[in-house]
């Protein structure tokens, strides 16, 4: 496909026509995501258990009260699992609605979609033919704070499991993702703002009185 072929493609599966071109990466990208998503678990738990044999766990001094560990670590574990489970709500639901990975952003290449998302950040004049392209890309980005719930839930349970049982490669987890948190955030909030801010400068047609 030609640069042309692919923004007529995107502008049919934006207008909810079907696309065998489209079903075909649908289901590349399934298979993908689940060899990944099976890769990285078997990668994480090869890792804890490597990192569990070569450091251990650092003995707690006589001076630590194991009952405040315990009662802090249950506290921040739920807190956890409360925001993990709603940011997967949200982000799923957001999905859902949007498409999933029905999006017709998939079939651009990305040079066309920097291109897309160059115009929704200002960077570029937007053009008037990728309105509709650009309004689903904002959609997309408007809807990534259950990211952060997500991001956070996960840097909870590791201060937790920290709290409870110190260690060094606990501490590591904790600076790890407390580091990507920092940094994320604020990428995410932008983003939002931005694609909140051209969703009311360019209001859907199809919602007009």
């Amino acid at each position: 496909m030609d640069d042309d072929d692919r923004w007529a493609e995107a502008r049919r599966i934006l207008d909810g026509l079907p696309s065998e071109a489209l079903e075909s990466r649908v289901r590349h990208r399934r298979r993908l995501a689940v060899l990944l998503g099976t890769g990285l678990v078997l990668l994480a738990a090869g890792a804890a258990f490597a990192v569990l044999a070569w450091l251990g766990d650092e003995p707690v001094t006589a001076d630590d009260d194991p009952r405040w560990r315990t009662i802090a670590g249950l506290v921040l574990t739920a807190g956890a699992s409360v925001l993990v489970i709603v940011g997967a709500v949200n982000q799923w639901r957001a999905n859902r609605r949007l498409g999933g990975l029905r999006t017709p952003l998939v079939g651009l290449d990305r040079r066309q979609q920097k291109l897309l998302l160059d115009e929704l950040r200002g960077v570029l004049p937007l053009d008037q033919a990728h309105v509709g392209l650009v309004r689903h890309l904002a959609e997309r980005q408007a809807g990534q704070r259950a990211l952060l719930l997500l991001q956070l839930g996960l840097l909870l349970s590791f201060v937790a499991q920290f709290i409870v049982s110190p260690s060094g490669w606990r501490l590591a987890m904790v600076l790890v993702f407390g580091a990507g948190f920092a940094v994320i955030a604020p990428m995410v909030l932008r983003n939002e703002h931005q694609a909140r801010r051209f969703l009311a400068e360019h209001p859907d047609p199809r919602m007009a009185p």
